[in-house]
């Protein structure tokens, strides 16, 4: 098990910096929105301030999932916490879900029973400045969700990127009602619901893979592979497994080695396997490698080669 270097703790100070920011910006944004609700009348507006409040909600979750998955390991988690960030994403993937149904079920509704939108103009500048910081807090969070890795910080992202679609679907909404045509404040509602209820599925998705053990990309773990079969005084290998937890990768596998070497030897070999691989992949937190003497025939062959 690799412990906590300096680079580990800088990369999760930068993680609670920016679920940090993710926090103040939406309580920030609950507060305009708000406003904008109450000055406007608009459905869409109105969604937009439980979709902050569950966004606020969903920050909180994932400050508390990377502030976890910091841990190091201890007796009741051997594998350490880092599992804890997508656990942290999926129920943010749910909040996105919930918001999508409620926001959905709220337009249905407001074109059953139509009702008149006061589009001001100050809730089209407050909209417009709520769309802004949506998309620069976004911006900011997809790149260092991008940098480090983490599917909680990933997960928020886009919970701002879904506010940004909704406060454009709002103005779109807004601006129809002003030209008379106030019924497209709820099918834009509806557009951007089912979009969210889209993504919600495919973040879901990513999470619970990593939860139930899914394997990298075939091209890490043939990369992965490469890199064993070139290390010298390894003749084969075999059972490779390659797991993720958190924005970490954990792999287990067998060598097979020189039966007549020494058990320090194998070892040396292990270690450098084990070197190669996180020279190329960093994000290897644990490698087990379980040496085995090279089997019978292929020793056989290889000591008749060498007689010839």
């Amino acid at each position: 098990m690799v412990p906590t270097t300096p680079a580990d703790a800088g990369q999760n100070r930068r993680k609670l910096n920016a679920a940090s920011v993710s926090i103040a910006a939406n309580l920030a944004l609950m507060a305009v929105k708000i406003a904008a609700a109450l000055m406007s009348g608009s459905l869409a507006v109105l969604a937009e301030v439980f979709h902050s409040g569950l966004d606020l909600l969903a920050s909180a979750f994932a400050y508390l999932g990377i502030h976890q998955a910091a841990k190091p390991y201890d007796e009741e988690h051997p594998y350490g916490h880092e599992r804890f960030e997508n656990l942290s994403s999926l129920v943010q993937t749910q909040l996105i879900a919930i918001t999508s149904v409620l926001i959905m079920y709220k337009a249905v509704d407001r074109l059953r029973h139509p009702r008149p939108l006061d589009a001001t103009g100050l809730a089209f500048a407050i909209m417009g400045l709520t769309a802004v910081v949506d998309f620069l807090v976004a911006k900011y969070l997809h790149a260092v969700s991008d940098e480090t890795e983490s599917s909680a910080l990933e997960a928020d992202a886009y919970h701002f990127t879904t506010d940004l679609w909704c406060a454009a679907a709002v103005l779109a909404g807004l601006g129809a009602a002003a030209m008379g045509f106030p019924v497209f404040d709820s099918v834009a509602a509806i557009f951007v619901a089912l979009i969210m209820l889209g993504l919600s599925g495919h973040l879901a998705l990513k999470s619970i893979n990593v939860m139930t053990d899914r394997g990298p990309s075939k091209e890490i773990v043939d990369s992965v592979g490469a890199i064993i079969g070139a290390t010298a005084g390894v003749t084969e290998f075999h059972k490779l497994r390659i797991r993720q937890a958190g924005n970490r990768l954990l792999a287990d596998l067998n060598i097979h080695v020189d039966p007549e070497i020494t058990v320090l030897e194998g070892h040396a070999i292990a270690h450098r396997a084990k070197s190669a691989i996180r020279e190329k992949y960093p994000q290897f937190k644990d490698i087990n490698i379980h040496v085995e003497p090279e089997r019978t025939d292929a020793l056989r062959v290889k000591k008749a080669k060498q007689q010839q």
